[in-house]
C-alpha cells in the first residue's frame, strides 16, 4: 500500500538547493572545535588565524591555540579557543 506524501514533504523536495550551488557546512562546537564540510584549501595558517577556502567563500578563523587537527579531501577539523568568524564572498 503506498503512502501519500503529506504537503511538507512535497514542499521541501520542490525548495531543495541542488548540491553544486549549496554553501559550505559549518558545524561549531562550543568554542573549542570547528568543521568545516566543503573546503577547497587551506589559505593561511598560524595559531591565532587560519583561513579556508570553499565554494565562493572564505572563512576566516581566528582565536589562541589554533590547530589544524584533522585535513581531508573536502572537509577539515580546528580545534583552539575560537574566538570570531568572519565570512568573505
Amino acid at each position: 500500500m503506498k503512502r501519500k506524501k503529506n504537503k511538507d514533504e512535497r514542499g521541501a523536495r520542490a525548495y531543495a538547493i541542488p548540491p553544486a550551488l549549496s554553501a559550505p557546512c559549518i558545524e561549531l562546537s562550543g568554542n573549542r572545535e570547528l568543521l568545516i564540510e566543503g573546503s577547497k584549501g587551506v589559505l593561511e595558517y598560524s595559531t591565532e588565524l587560519i583561513r579556508v577556502n570553499t565554494v565562493g567563500i572564505v572563512i576566516t578563523v581566528s582565536g589562541r591555540g589554533l590547530n589544524l587537527r584533522c585535513i581531508s579531501e573536502s572537509a577539515l577539523v580546528i580545534d583552539g579557543f575560537i574566538t570570531s568568524l568572519a565570512f568573505d564572498a
